[in-house]
């Protein structure tokens, strides 16, 4: 899978037509902080590129041409809102994030999704055997 998704994006020849991403972006749907100078954003990284991402915040929307940092696992990135709307918004990057991150991300993603439903899983089972335990 790796193999595939490092072409995908290597191969992404960078041009953009108006309106769209100007690369390519991997799907991921992990925790994520955005530090804007109004506070902290919880949210949920929904996808990444080398170039920006998009992303679910928690609570208010930030307003678009707000300045911010993103942080989640091994990634700190600056960029501005772009766009914030149905309950999403998207962060364009000062800089371009190396493509090793954006792949390592996408490496933590599978195992956070497989550790999430395991967790799901063992809450359910403890739920219909009646356990007390909290986990």
């Amino acid at each position: 899978m790796a193999g595939k998704l490092f072409q995908t994006l290597a191969s992404h020849n960078g041009t953009a037509t108006p309106h769209r991403r100007g690369e390519a972006r991997v799907r991921l749907h992990v925790p994520a902080r955005l530090i804007l100078l109004t506070g902290v954003q919880h949210c949920m990284l929904e996808d990444l590129s080398v170039t920006g991402a998009a992303l679910i915040p928690k609570d208010a929307l930030p307003v678009e041409g707000t300045a911010g940092i993103l942080q989640c696992e091994n990634i700190e990135a600056f960029g501005t809102v772009q766009w914030s709307r149905y309950g999403r918004c998207g962060l364009l990057f000062d800089e371009r994030l190396p493509l090793a991150s954006v792949i390592s991300l996408r490496h933590f993603a599978d195992a956070y999704e497989n550790n999430e439903r395991e967790n799901f899983r063992a809450r359910a089972r403890a739920w219909v055997q009646g356990s007390t335990r909290h986990m």
